[in-house]
């Protein structure tokens, strides 16, 4: 398999996770259709930039920055034994996987050093922006949480709604006496499985309705009943929690500081990557 096909099952694993949380063997023929054409259009977009003239002016990825993107991708798993068979199963060479972070890292660099000439944010600006957005700094309920989810997917046997319905309800079952983190990790479809099921802090609004409300009910480490969602079927259980809460201006400061920074790059960054689109049609045009 060439360097090509190695980057594209690199981003195809990165882009449905993305997506949809899942790896890409539980996506569904419509889901996948979806995320194959992102990864088309990423493809695309990462030749342009490794292929423009700023990309000579950008110091090449060093073995250390290297090493550090692959380690981070072994992390993610409980052992090399795990992340290797995963490897396996996505059909990706330990070099296709270097190759892939080296371009994607590469592809970083360049990207901020087109977009790195971005002035302060105004103090007086940033204050009348905060009071005339109140609402966006109120901070929600939140929870550091854990979860396991078996997806519905009737192209598979075991994942139709009958059978998924069943294996939740026979984990549920292990897990008052099981441990939470080994189970979601021997049996979760999320992707959060590589950390034991380890979701991290979520937001009240980000999450489906019937898994925040079925978190208000819970006392922290219990783990709730099976919950059904589009996605297929959860169980949660959460660690802390955060009430809602108002921020002050002082507090907000650096966060709009990084707002204004992350918004001025990416607008740089568009307007850069289509300047290559442009480009790059108005020479197949030319050759035509």
């Amino acid at each position: 398999m060439n360097g090509n096909e190695q980057k594209k099952r690199y981003l195809l694993a990165k882009v449905a996770t993305e997506m949809y949380q899942l790896n890409p063997e539980y996506l569904s023929s419509v889901q996948r259709g979806e995320v194959e054409e992102r990864v088309s259009r990423m493809f695309e977009i990462q030749h342009l930039i490794l292929t423009s003239p700023e990309a000579d002016r950008v110091v090449p990825v060093q073995s250390g920055e290297l090493e550090k993107a692959y380690k981070e991708c072994v992390d993610n798993f409980t052992s090399e034994e795990e992340f290797h068979q995963s490897m396996t199963s996505q059909l990706l060479s330990t070099e296709g996987l270097r190759e892939a972070l080296r371009d994607q890292l590469m592809c970083d660099k360049i990207l901020d050093d087109v977009s790195s000439d971005i002035p302060p944010l105004d103090v007086a600006k940033a204050k009348h922006y905060y009071h005339q957005h109140q609402q966006e700094f109120s901070r929600p309920t939140t929870w550091e949480m854990s979860q396991i989810l078996i997806t519905v997917n009737d192209e598979y046997a075991e994942n139709t709604r009958e059978n998924a319905l069943k294996r939740i309800h026979d984990i549920y079952s292990k897990a008052r006496s099981k441990s939470f983190a080994k189970l979601a990790q021997r049996h979760s479809e999320c992707p959060s499985a590589m950390n034991q099921g380890y979701l991290g802090w979520c937001k009240e609004g980000d999450l489906y309705r019937p898994i925040s409300d079925a978190l208000y009910q819970l006392k922290p480490q219990e783990i709730s009943q099976p919950i059904e969602t589009e996605m297929g079927f959860h169980l949660i259980t959460f660690h802390q929690q955060r009430d809602a809460s108002q921020a002050t201006f002082e507090e907000v400061w650096p966060f709009l500081q990084e707002k204004h920074q992350a918004r001025a790059k990416a607008f740089l960054q568009r307007q850069w990557i289509q300047h290559l689109q442009s480009h790059a049609k108005q020479m197949c045009q030319e050759v035509a």
